[in-house]
């Protein structure tokens, strides 16, 4: 089967309008061609997603990212979602497995402790490999490295130190912020013991000092 077929039969699995990245296109191609050059397999998933944009196959997001795409009813052609691309580029792999979370203002918004709504989302990402942040006006959003990598077990928990440590002093408007605490918490079934040692391994003594004064 030719690099070609491969990369076709792939994006035929593809709904028309959500976001196909060509990492994701690669680690599937990669499959076929075990102990093959990667280099060289790579530059021919490039090649042949070039030859598909030009046979209409598929529409360029940007770089990196292609789509099916389908004609809106005003004629113009369709573009993904900015919350899918946003969601699979910062917080989801395709696969399930979580690589960000939503943190800042957004977060303290969601969880009821501030009326104020950001214009732009704070996402903590695996993807941002420093510690400055980084702002995509093109998806309303802050990027920023979390303190821990980001899992599906402990996404949870590292939002919760996020609240404790406030590093982006948003004002609580509320009078029971424990209680709201506590009830998240409850809700995501969090073990203390494992808040306690996610804590100490961001070492920030406000959220131990704020963690004992909730465990009391």
């Amino acid at each position: 089967m030719n690099c070609y077929k491969i990369v076709l039969d792939y994006i035929d699995t593809i709904e028309n309008n959500e976001p196909i990245f060509i990492e994701d296109v690669k680690k599937h191609v990669a499959t076929f061609y075990e102990g093959e050059d990667l280099t060289k397999l790579f530059n021919n998933v490039k090649a042949v997603l070039y030859r598909l944009k030009k046979e209409g196959k598929v529409a360029q997001a940007e770089k990196g990212i292609y789509y099916k795409p389908t004609q809106t009813i005003w004629g113009r052609e369709s573009v993904p979602p900015i919350h899918k691309i946003r969601k699979y580029k910062y917080i989801m792999e395709k696969d399930g497995t979580l690589k960000g979370y939503i943190t800042g203002a957004k977060l303290f918004n969601m969880m009821g402790l501030t009326t104020q709504v950001p214009r732009r989302t704070d996402i903590a990402t695996n993807e941002c490999k420093n510690a400055n942040k980084y702002i995509n006006d093109k998806y309303q959003v802050i990027i920023r490295k979390p303190k821990i990598k980001v899992t599906n077990e402990n996404y949870k928990y590292l939002q919760l130190l996020d609240i404790l440590a406030n590093d982006d002093k948003i004002n609580i408007e509320v009078e029971n912020e424990e209680d709201i605490l506590y009830q998240y918490m409850k809700e995501y079934e969090l073990d203390f013991e494992k808040v306690l040692k996610y804590a100490r391994e961001t070492n920030n003594k406000n959220v131990l000092t704020k963690l004992w004064t909730l465990a009391r």
